[in-house]
């Protein structure tokens, strides 16, 4: 079969990832060349195409079947080209993939009838199989992992044999769809496990991506980068992270000879220099981080790298080994400077563990970058206080760059059933229906991601918690420059083309120079 494996257009101000390689669609296609598929890779998101461009370069491929994957950030535009292609191709089968339609399966099925299936959790087996079934060769009740449309015709579904649904897993759950206009059924067979070796997963079909889009530059430098993975999963459970709903909480690593083979490929056949590991915290194994850097010594490679990491999961030591294998800039997620809510969204790391670890990573040499969060979960003013101090006291570490961001709500997380439940976030909320934040400019996030907002306690209730628009006036003022400020205030006055827009800009300027 002709399988296109696509990324989705991007949404506005969404920068993910954008000029690196999506390593997900990558290590699928491995796997479906290794089946004997004929195999192509489109990178709409790379490209900056719009849904119909994406949709005809697609189609201009004349495929059997297209894999899409897209984030929570550009679900929409995911949405959009599936249904793009399926109106100029209705006998297209057309399935989804990812974190985003993993955790939203049944909604996303239910929401979009255009769609002939999800992959959930991890796809490189998952995929085989499903296009397995696709083409008659394995009954899609047998695939584990797949949420899928079961129509009865195959005309509906783009089925090659539709005697494939004859048997369905007795585990498998049926729910019917009124939302889809053939009437169908959706089909939820029970889920994959993971996979134990992940050097089975093989390596990235590098050969499907066109590297010469890739010429990202790691920050602060002008190294050319890319993304490599050397681990999957995260053993901790912070209530904001996906990775717990998504199956991942247990740390699976690759073999440190095999990653490195592959960084060693990446940089003597494309000329990278630069690697970003993405793995979700680099050092939660610190033997396995030891074996990565003898490698990396071992042969000789003059590479600079990026990692994730945690601070109760370092030492000076190790951050010295890091570095002198490569290793010059670190992240860390700490999110609050308040004890209390680092407690309640199960971060399990103390405010002297963040400032020792930050402190050795600048002592090695490393570029450092600490990120908070704001208007977290039960956060009243005392804890934003307590966050702006702790931003304070790490500016003035050389080499430090804290930062902060407001909180989002996504699929699947602990914070998603609290933010249900407390009606933080619309009632009836579906995550693939159109959808507007009306704070996201405030915020300065994607309209259509769902920002957690608290409404402000009344007065006497023995606390201070604020709405977003006085977190973010507290933020800018204890923050901001005022020469800054002023001088943005000027700006954007210049470009006010309302009385609305006035009044709004007037607000946001009091509520900075009144914050307390």
């Amino acid at each position: 079969m002709k399988i296109i494996l696509t990324t989705t257009p991007q949404a506005e101000g969404d920068l993910e990832r954008a000029g690196l390689p999506f390593l997900g669609i990558g290590y699928i296609a491995r796997h479906l060349l290794d089946d004997g598929h004929e195999v192509k890779i489109i990178d709409a998101h790379t490209h900056l195409w719009d849904v119909e461009q994406a949709a005809s370069e697609i189609l201009k491929l004349e495929p059997d079947a297209v894999g899409v994957t897209g984030s929570t950030n550009n679900r929409f535009q995911a949405i959009d080209l599936i249904r793009e292609l399926k109106q100029r191709k209705s006998d297209l089968f057309v399935f989804a993939g990812g974190a985003h339609f993993s955790l939203t399966h049944k909604d996303a099925m239910e929401k979009v009838p255009e769609l002939n299936a999800i992959v959930r959790g991890e796809g490189e087996v998952t995929t085989v199989e499903l296009l397995q079934a696709v083409g008659g060769r394995r009954a899609f009740g047998d695939v584990l992992g797949i949420t899928y449309r079961n129509a009865g015709i195959a005309g509906d579904v783009g089925v090659v044999n539709d005697s494939c649904d004859s048997r369905v897993s007795s585990d498998s759950r049926t729910l019917s769809d009124s939302n889809a206009s053939n009437g169908s059924n959706i089909i939820i067979n029970p889920d994959r496990p993971l996979t134990h070796n992940l050097d089975d997963l093989m390596t990235p079909a590098w050969e499907l991506f066109d590297m010469e889009l890739y010429q990202r530059k790691m920050d602060d430098t002008d190294i050319r980068s890319i993304g490599v993975i050397s681990s999957r999963g995260c053993p901790n459970r912070c209530v904001f992270c996906s990775n717990a709903a998504f199956g991942l909480g247990r740390l699976r690593l690759r073999s440190p000879e095999k990653f490195i083979d592959e960084v060693e490929y990446l940089y003597k056949n494309f000329g990278y220099k630069g690697f970003d590991f993405w793995d979700d915290t680099m050092t939660v194994s610190k033997e396995h981080v030891r074996l990565i850097c003898q490698e990396i010594k071992k042969r000789g490679l003059d590479i600079k790298w990026y990692a994730r990491a945690r601070v109760n999961t370092v030492d000076k030591e190790l951050l010295k080994t890091m570095y002198d294998a490569g290793c010059i800039r670190i992240s860390y997620g700490v999110e609050s400077g308040s004890p209390r809510i680092l407690k309640i969204i199960k971060k399990n790391i103390t405010l002297e563990q963040v400032r020792q670890a930050v402190k050795w990573s600048s002592e090695v040499g490393m570029m450092v970058t600490v990120n908070f969060m704001v208007n977290l979960p039960y956060e009243t003013r005392d804890d934003l206080g307590m966050t702006v101090s702790m931003i304070k006291e790490l500016k003035k570490i050389e080499r430090v760059n804290p930062c902060y961001g407001f909180t989002i709500v996504y699929p699947g997380t602990e914070m998603e059933a609290w933010a249900r439940k407390e009606g933080w976030i619309p009632a009836g909320f579906s995550w693939n229906v159109p959808y507007e934040s009306k704070k996201y400019k405030i915020a300065g996030v994607d309209k259509s991601l769902p920002l957690l907002e608290m409404p402000a306690l009344r007065p006497g209730s023995g606390s201070s918690r604020m709405e977003i628009e006085k977190v973010k006036a507290y933020m800018t003022k204890e923050l901001g420059d005022r020469r800054g400020l002023v001088r943005k205030g000027w700006v954007k006055l210049g470009k006010v083309k309302s009385w609305g827009e006035f009044v709004a800009l007037v607000k946001t300027a009091k509520n900075i120079f009144l914050a307390k």
